[in-house]
């Protein structure tokens, strides 16, 4: 069973879950568990948005949960001959498994209980005995676009991330617990080798999660319609047919009737009571509505008019764990994650030691104020309690830990992600532009970091590099300077419309009729003249500068 954080010390924490058409996004305090909002991935300004939804929350860590199709889960069993090889082992039998997914996790499973009877072969005990075996359960998500959004949104906010975890795995406990705890109420329910949870989220999807001996045996997301308050029992049997082929897939599980089935469905009683009389196996039915599913569970999600939806409660569960049961790994979330856990133990670690050396001075100073009232006394003691904190506070910095440097290194490389620059983009967008006109070279230059909206909401202003590129450009000289500089004011002006979007406003600074005429100097006729005035160049320049946006 997960272990849970006491609701009366449960911090202020952030599940961002992630569904097939977007995210939704809870808060869950003490106070009980709220939705903040949802987005959808096609949403525009995604990253700014989220992470916006994340500074004002004011929470102090964040969990990310899968609820998708994406992932793929395996067993294997895996010989360890020593402790010291475990590790190796299962990281390479992971890629192995999942050689072209880059976000993998692994958690041991309990071993399945001999069936009753089954006569124990000498030769494969003598086997088992000499190298250990043990059941792994393999998960695996592919790279996408939308978690790399995800994990952009938390490098903007100073937030610690509790990891990355998947909905079926986590809620596993959270159907063992209902299972338990509907046991004492209802008799006909609990004592079965499988369990079935059933929940309907807001991105509509259908969400089975079916465990046998409380380890995960199946999980299932298929899409289906919104239940219609005017004609519940179409929900209902649309609802039916998936369990039913849920069931199907659980006999090449071995399942049979005789091992006990119990169906808890999270939502609407009117949408779920007439699933019960459409079942085809025996089980113990239950259904509950998602306020009453929650107080099983010690949630508090306040006053829903939605008792159907149940990804709040799915959130909540997961919020309230100590650690993730499968944190998945990925390295994109690690270069976030470990700079910040090292930061957050550093801090603690000096805060631990500077209250220690705080109280100790403290107890010492009360002692000899109250033994003395001579003033001489009090300070010469004083003097000497300093001397203790100072002590202290030197051989704090000879271990390494000086916080005010881990503060300025946090800053520096929020500041430098600020600045970073993307020329691809503009390159791309002048050359689309330049049509026929000759481009000799160009020359990026920056000024520096400039500040660009002060009133930015998250009450820093935002930052970014002040970019040039000049552009030198060079005409034939057969075409006449007046020519040259219209092309020019034409090449601006083009310029002008397509990178206003980006930020930018190009100039001409260097025109075709101020510039000297680079040929030289010789009158001649006929077919030399003319191909020596082909080969001298007419030269101008364009600089193309970032502009502060307004707004």
């Amino acid at each position: 069973m997960a272990q849970l954080i006491p609701s009366l010390v449960q911090p202020s924490r952030i599940v961002i879950l992630i569904m097939d058409d977007g995210v939704a996004v809870f808060h869950v305090t003490r106070k009980g568990v709220e939705l903040l909002d949802d987005l959808h991935w096609r949403s525009s300004d995604f990253t700014d948005k989220l992470s916006d939804i994340l500074a004002k929350s004011g929470a102090t860590s964040a969990v990310i949960l899968n609820d998708t199709v994406d992932p793929h889960y395996r067993k294997e069993k895996i010989p360890i001959p020593t402790l010291l090889d475990k590790a190796n082992i299962i990281k390479r039998r992971l890629s192995v498994a999942f050689p072209n997914f880059p976000i993998r996790a692994s958690m041991m499973l309990k071993q399945p209980p001999q069936p009753k009877g089954a006569a124990k072969n000498p030769k494969e005990k003598q086997e088992k005995d000499a190298v250990k075996t043990e059941l792994h359960l393999f998960a695996a998500l592919p790279a996408s676009d939308a978690f790399g959004k995800i994990v952009h949104a938390l490098s903007k906010v100073d937030i610690q991330i509790m990891g990355y975890g998947l909905l079926p795995i986590e809620s596993r406990s959270l159907l063992a617990h209902l299972v338990k705890n509907i046991s004492k109420n209802k008799l006909d329910i609990g004592g079965g080798s499988w369990a079935i949870l059933i929940s309907q989220h807001h991105g509509g999807g259908l969400r089975q999660i079916v465990v046998r001996n409380d380890e995960l045996a199946l999980t299932r997301v298929t899409p289906v319609s919104e239940p219609d308050p005017t004609s519940p029992g179409a929900w209902a049997a649309e609802v039916s047919q998936e369990i039913q082929a849920t069931l199907s897939y659980l006999s090449r599980f071995g399942y049979t009737p005789e091992d006990g089935l119990d169906i808890i469905a999270i939502g609407e009683s009117e949408f779920l009571a007439p699933i019960e009389s459409m079942m085809s196996v025996p089980c113990h039915f239950t259904n509950l509505p998602v306020s009453v599913a929650a107080a099983y569970l010690g949630l508090n999600i306040g006053v829903q008019d939605d008792q159907h939806h149940a990804d709040i409660i799915h959130a909540g569960w997961t919020a309230k764990k100590i650690a993730l049961e499968l944190p998945l790994v990925s390295r994109e979330l690690l270069s976030l994650q470990q700079p910040r856990r090292v930061a957050l133990a550093f801090m603690l670690a000096s805060a631990v030691s500077l209250a220690g050396v705080l109280g100790y001075a403290t107890d010492i100073g009360m002692r000899y104020y109250g033994l003395t009232t001579n003033l001489e006394v009090a300070q010469a003691d004083k003097k000497k309690i300093d001397e203790i904190y100072y002590e202290e506070l030197k051989r704090k910095e000879k271990m390494g830990i000086d916080v005010p440097l881990i503060k300025g290194s946090l800053a520096v490389s929020r500041t430098l992600k600020d600045v970073i620059i993307d020329p691809l983009p503009l390159l791309e967008s002048v050359s689309k532009e330049m049509q026929d006109i000759r481009l000799d070279k160009f020359e990026f230059s920056n000024d520096g970091p400039e500040v660009l909206d002060k009133s930015y909401t998250s009450g820093q202003p935002q930052t970014s590099r002040t970019t040039n590129l000049t552009l030198y450009i060079s005409f034939s000289g057969t075409i006449e300077p007046k020519t040259g500089n219209q092309e020019i004011d034409k090449l601006v002006e083009r310029l002008n419309n397509s990178l206003s979007a980006q930020g930018y406003q190009a100039e001409v600074t260097k025109q075709l009729q101020d510039l000297t005429y680079t040929g030289v100097i010789k009158r001649e006729f006929g077919v030399t003249g003319e191909q020596r005035k082909s080969e001298d160049r007419y030269k101008a320049e364009v600089v193309i500068k970032k502009v502060a946006k307004n707004g």
